[in-house]
This record gives structure tokens, sequence and C-alpha cells, in this order.
């Protein structure tokens, strides 16, 4: 058994599958399977059950997962060990949000790699759930969310700071969108949204719920970029963190529509595991992270 063949089994369940574990990890797919089938051999019975597409941990696999998982953090407590106490090194899995990732993240990424160049960084985007499932299951080290304030038995959280969510739509949109006359009625623009498990479009269609309010359609769409462009162009509206659009509402590309009530506080937090081991690298990004909120908190704007 070798420590690749162990990061190449715990990379299949993180993903689900053997073929996403191969894209992940810069292999083939046979070269997921070799890796697979060495374990079962050593072992002597089978890891997976392989039903159609998807797989499932045997007994033997899950009795092995708690000592993988055991093995990996020794081995990364190894590799970060070094005679110069400056000269960090290792890995450093990140999940994050794709607002916080383009608007906040990077000049504390900019500020790491600066100071620890020798740290390999993995960025992943996804949702805020899928994010805060990633350090649950252990396949990220640090997540960052953009959610209402939430603790959690396992998780150390720490909130940085309360994010501006508005209403925009483009320079020609009436400003009475959303006033009191609208209750319990269907509004005739279309609500243009990123995937359906944001934290933000869910707030604003629960504010939508409570008022009975109905938008003519929504569309989702792929990006933030993405749903400014058709904001701008006249589409529709989109509920977006003040963050994304402040510069384009300064200049006049996209307005600001009033809400009736306001919507509930967001919060950008970052998150890890109680029980992870924090290594070097992991604290040195805490840190830096933590004193960049402080310089948040300062330039926050308000309208």
């Amino acid at each position: 058994m070798e420590i690749r063949h162990f990061v190449t089994f715990k990379k299949v369940i993180e993903t689900g599958s053997f073929t996403q574990a191969a894209e992940h990890l810069g292999y083939t797919q046979s070269t997921v399977t070799t890796h697979i089938q060495a374990l079962e051999e050593h072992l002597g019975g089978p890891l997976f059950d392989r039903m159609g597409r998807k797989i499932k941990l045997t007994d033997i696999g899950s009795k092995l997962l708690p000592y993988v998982k055991e093995v990996l953090d020794t081995y990364e407590k190894i590799e970060s060990i070094t005679t110069d106490g400056e000269d960090i090194r290792g890995d450093l899995k990140i999940a994050a949000p794709e607002s916080l990732t383009v608007y906040r993240l990077e000049p504390i990424l900019k500020e790491f790699r600066n100071n620890f160049p020798h740290v390999n960084i993995s960025l992943s985007n996804a949702t805020c759930g899928d994010n805060k499932r990633s350090i649950l299951n252990g396949s990220a080290d640090v997540a960052f969310v953009m959610m209402p304030e939430f603790q959690d038995s396992d998780l150390i959280v720490h909130s940085l700071l309360d994010e501006s969510i508005v209403l925009v739509g483009s320079p020609d949109c009436s400003l009475n969108i959303l006033d009191n006359s609208y209750k319990n009625q269907k509004i005739s623009e279309c609500f243009l949204a990123n995937e359906k498990e944001c934290s933000y479009r869910v707030m604003f269609e629960e504010y939508l719920g409570v008022r009975g309010i109905v938008p003519s359609q929504t569309m989702e769409l792929w990006s933030i970029e993405a749903i400014k462009r058709c904001v701008r162009s006249g589409l529709g509206i989109a509920c977006l963190p003040l963050m994304t659009v402040e510069d384009e509402i300064k200049e006049g590309r996209l307005k600001m529509i009033p809400c009736d009530g306001g919507f509930k506080q967001i919060f950008s937090q970052v998150a890890y595991h109680k029980n992870k081991w924090i290594s070097p690298a992991l604290s040195a990004f805490i840190n830096i992270t933590l004193k960049h909120a402080k310089d948040w908190s300062n330039e926050k704007i308000t309208y």
C-alpha cells in the first residue's frame, strides 16, 4: 500500500466516482482503478459496490476510511515539517462561492502566495451549502460561505462582514417594482438568478413569498457577471451582494431598487472543522483572512 493509493481512495469517496476522482487528481481512470485494486488485493476484499454509475462503500471500505483519514492527516503533518520555521510548505484546499472568490479573496490569496510560495493552493467554487459540506466531509481545509450567521458543533466559524444584499435593475427600470402596491401580485419583470442553493437567491425568494409576490419568470444563469450583463440590457432584475454591483451602481450602469422592509442579514464567514489539525499553512491563511476582514469593515459603503 502506498500513500497515493490512500489519496485516490479518499478522492473517489469525495467525488462519488472513479471518473471525477481521476479528473481531480490528474490521472487516467485506469490509474484510479489500479490504485483501488491494489488496496483491495492487499485487504482481501472489495472497497466499493459498483451499482451502475453510483458507488457505495462496502463494509471493508467503511472500516478502512477512518484509518485512511488518520494516515493522510499524519502525512500532511510530516509534509509540513521544515528546518526553517518561516519556510511553510504543504497543501491548502479552499472552498468558496463565486462572489467571495471574485470580490473578496484576491488580496488574501495574493498576500498568502507572496508570504508562503511553497504552499500548494487548491481553490474550488460551489454553493455555500456545498462549501459547508466540504469541510464536514474533509474535502476542504477551510471554506468561505455567505449566509445568515450560523453555528455548528463540528465547526469553528468566524464571521467576517455583514454583506449588504441589494435588488438591481437596468438604468431604465422602475423604482416601484416592489413597493407595497405589489403585494399578492405578479410582477412583469423576470428574476435573473444563479443556482437554487445560493443563499441570497433563497433569501429573495422567501422575501417575495412572504409578500405573495410572483415574478413573471425566473431565468437561471451560470455566473454573477452573466447576470449583471443581462440586467444591464434590461432582461430582468437580480438580487446580488452589493460588493458585486457597487461599481455599476456608482457609474449608473445599474439602478438599485428599493425593497419594502429590507432583507435578512447575510454575513461572509470562514469556517474549518474543529477536529482538523491546524497546519502552519492553514493557521497563516486564517490569520491573513481575519486581518483583511477588518479592512473590509473599514471600507464598507452603505447606500
